[in-house]
């Protein structure tokens, strides 16, 4: 089986409220994050809504929800109109090691070019070497 095989990115939908609000909980608490239910909601009622500002995918593989993509829309004059901003990427532990987070990122700049953007920023913490050396890997 290859990488990609099993492997797809899906909209997010009302009816997948409960199963990201797991995810979001699940990542936050892996990373020390600070989680409040009420603005996690409010922000998935928004992208739900289609107001916009932000879009979430689910990552699946074999039929299961193993992650998501989060990314947020900007704009920046530098970059000379709209761009995105990666805001998060979360792959359960069980389905690391495959390519999952590449592939991630891959369908981020597919998504960013159809939508646009002119540009793809991220930020990540110091504090966090793992996904720093991920990022670093693809420059």
């Amino acid at each position: 089986m290859t990488e990609a095989e099993g492997v797809s990115f899906r909209r997010l939908a009302a009816s997948d409220r409960a199963t990201v609000i797991g995810l979001i909980r699940a990542y936050y608490a892996g990373e020390g994050y600070e989680f409040s239910r009420p603005n996690i909601e409010r922000a998935i009622d928004e992208i739900v809504a289609g107001a916009g500002l932000g879009h979430l995918w689910l990552i699946e593989r074999s039929g299961g929800v193993v992650g998501y993509l989060c990314l947020a829309a900007g704009f920046s004059l530098e970059a000379g109109g709209g761009d995105y901003f990666l805001d998060e990427i979360y792959v359960t532990p069980a389905a690391r090691g495959v390519g999952l987070g590449t592939m991630a990122l891959d369908y981020a700049e597919q998504q960013c070019r159809a939508l646009g953007a002119r540009r793809l920023s991220l930020v990540t913490e110091r504090a966090n070497p793992r996904t720093r050396a991920f990022y670093e890997r693809r420059g």
